[in-house]
């Protein structure tokens, strides 16, 4: 039989992990775009990770984004571009 405390412990653990994981909210990725498919951009950021971006018809885009453009683009977790704009 398990005991109170373990039983007490166990679920503390997994509610904290699960506050913890719901509070990640979007981020930002910065860098280059190298490669623009219909539903993603393909980003070179600028510390040399690249990552794909997935855009769809919820996505705000500011400007005409293409290849070699520099841009910021908010995510969620899953890189599902929030925003995406151009920048200097």
């Amino acid at each position: 039989m398990v005991s109170i405390p373990k039983l007490i412990a166990v679920i503390s653990c997994g509610g904290l992990l699960a506050l913890g994981l719901s509070l990640q909210g979007p981020h930002t990725i910065k860098g280059e775009v190298w490669t623009v498919e219909p539903s993603s951009y393909y980003v070179k950021q600028y510390d040399g990770d690249q990552v794909r971006v997935h855009v769809d018809d919820t996505t705000q885009v500011v400007g005409r984004i293409g290849q070699g453009e520099h841009i910021e683009a908010k995510v969620t977790r899953e890189n599902h571009a929030l925003s995406i704009r151009q920048i200097q």
